[in-house]
C-alpha cells in the first residue's frame, strides 16, 4: 500500500516543518535520492515513515496509523500462537531447560526476535487449516519458489498483512513478522515471550521443542546433502 507524494509531504510538513529531506534520510539510514524516487513515484514505502518517525523520536506505528487505509493497524499482543515464531529453536530448548530446572529465563536468554527461519515459522505457526501459503500465491499474487525464498528473509509487508488477514491475528503482527516494527512498537510487553513460555503447559512445550529439532533436523540434512552434491 504504497504512499503518495502528497500525503507524505503533507506529514513531513507538520512532523517535521523545515527539516530538509537531505537530513532526515541521512539520520534514517537511506540514501536522500530513495526518498525522492519514491515520492516522485508516488510510492513511498512503509519503511520509510517508520525510519523517519524513529529518527523524528516519534511514535511509528501511530504516524503510520495517521495516513487513510492504515487506521486499523492498532498496537496488540500477540496472538498466542504467533510467538514461538520469534525463538530460535536453539534458544527455545535452552530455555525449556531452564525452566525445567526452575531457573531463570529472560528475553535476553531467547535471543533476537528476527533471524532466517522467523517469516518461515510465522506463517507455519499462524496457519489455522494448512491452506495460508496457497493463499498468499494466488491473492498476491506471488509464485511458490518466490515465496520459498521469501520465508528465508523478511516477508514482504503486504504478503505479511495478508497472511495476518486470513490467520486471524492482529494486523499490527505483519509489521512485525517483515521487520517493520519491533515487538515493543507493536504493543507487546516488554516480557512478551517470556510469559507465554512460562504460560505453557510441560506437554506444550515438550511438544514444541519436539516439532522445532524436528524442523532444524531436516534444515541440516538438506544443507548438508547439497553440500555433498556439489562436493
Amino acid at each position: 500500500m504504497p504512499l503518495t507524494k502528497t500525503e507524505v509531504e503533507r506529514w513531513l510538513n507538520s512532523v517535521a516543518p523545515g527539516v530538509g529531506l537531505t537530513v532526515l534520510s541521512k539520520k534514517a539510514g537511506f540514501s536522500r535520492i530513495r526518498i525522492i524516487q519514491q515520492l516522485t513515484g508516488d510510492r513511498v514505502q512503509e519503511e520509510t515513515i517508520i525510519k523517519v518517525s524513529r529518527v523524528l523520536d516519534i511514535d511509528p506505528l501511530e504516524q503510520l496509523r495517521s495516513f487513510k487505509g492504515y487506521e486499523h493497524l492498532e498496537p496488540s499482543r500477540p496472538d498466542r500462537r504467533e510467538v514461538d515464531a520469534f525463538i530460535r529453536w536453539e534458544h527455545l530448548l535452552r530455555a525449556c531447560a531452564a525452566i525445567e530446572f526452575a531457573e531463570p529465563v529472560t528475553e535476553s536468554s531467547l535471543g533476537p526476535i528476527h533471524f532466517g527461519e522467523t517469516s518461515r515459522q510465522w506463517i507455519d505457526s499462524i496457519d489455522p487449516d494448512g491452506g495460508l501459503r496457497k493463499y498468499l500465491q494466488s491473492t498476491g499474487p506471488i509464485s511458490n519458489p518466490g515465496l520459498s525464498k521469501m520465508l528465508n528473509g523478511a516477508l514482504r509487508f503486504d504478503l505479511a498483512l495478508l497472511a495476518a488477514q486470513y490467520a486471524n491475528v492482529p494486523r499490527v503482527s505483519a509489521l512485525v513478522a517483515s521487520h517493520l516494527l519491533t515487538p515493543e512498537e507493536a504493543g507487546w510487553v516488554v516480557d512478551e515471550r517470556v510469559q507465554w513460555l512460562q504460560g505453557l503447559g510441560k506437554v506444550e512445550r515438550l511438544q514444541l521443542v519436539e516439532t522445532r529439532i524436528h524442523a532444524a533436523l531436516v534444515r541440516e540434512q538438506r544443507s548438508q546433502d547439497f553440500i555433498n552434491h556439489l562436493g
